[in-house]
């Protein structure tokens, strides 16, 4: 089922939770092509579902966190091959803020851990770098995060309203 999923273009939101401390929002992946990696919460988008109403949900649902007023920051593309072939990945991303503490004992869907960290002390996935780049959330280089892309042979655009950033 997944792989068949990942056959065509995958369409989804994506948010960027920021704390008053500074720290962000991750979910530990569970399935996907990026499964195992601290990443930013999101999914796809359900039919007649806007983009920032799919963010909100995903991350009420991967995190126990009801998030409102999100900002649009960029729509992202990510295209790689995982070991059930290519993927194809559209993620419109906004940001939140939150001091709202994770629920005690809350089992996200399809996560295998929830934390909220400072984005200098956890293992970034190439593709979080850019985006928190991209939300003023880190100082990495360009080359850094061009350096950590193609190491994971991920191919990855930016398109917002002032900014084209190809990989």
């Amino acid at each position: 089922m997944e792989s068949k999923r990942f056959s065509q273009i995958v369409v989804g939101g994506l948010g960027v939770v920021v704390n008053s401390k500074s720290e962000i929002l991750f979910v530990k992946q569970r399935k996907g092509p990026y499964a195992g990696n601290w990443l930013l919460p999101g999914g796809g988008i359900e039919y007649g579902e806007t983009a920032l109403d799919a963010a909100k949900r995903e991350i009420m649902e991967e995190t126990g966190i009801k998030v409102i007023n999100g900002k649009f920051i960029a729509t992202y593309e990510m295209m790689g091959e995982w070991e059930a072939g290519k993927y194809h990945i559209l993620m419109i991303t906004f940001l939140f803020r939150s001091d709202l503490p994770i629920p005690p004992n809350f089992e996200g869907h399809n996560v295998d851990g929830i934390v909220w960290a400072n984005p200098q002390k956890i293992k970034l996935h190439p593709t979080d770098m850019l985006i928190l780049k991209d939300s003023g959330l880190n100082d990495l280089s360009d080359e850094e995060i061009k350096s950590a892309l193609k190491d994971n042979a991920i191919k990855m655009n930016a398109y917002t309203k002032n900014l084209t950033r190809p990989d």
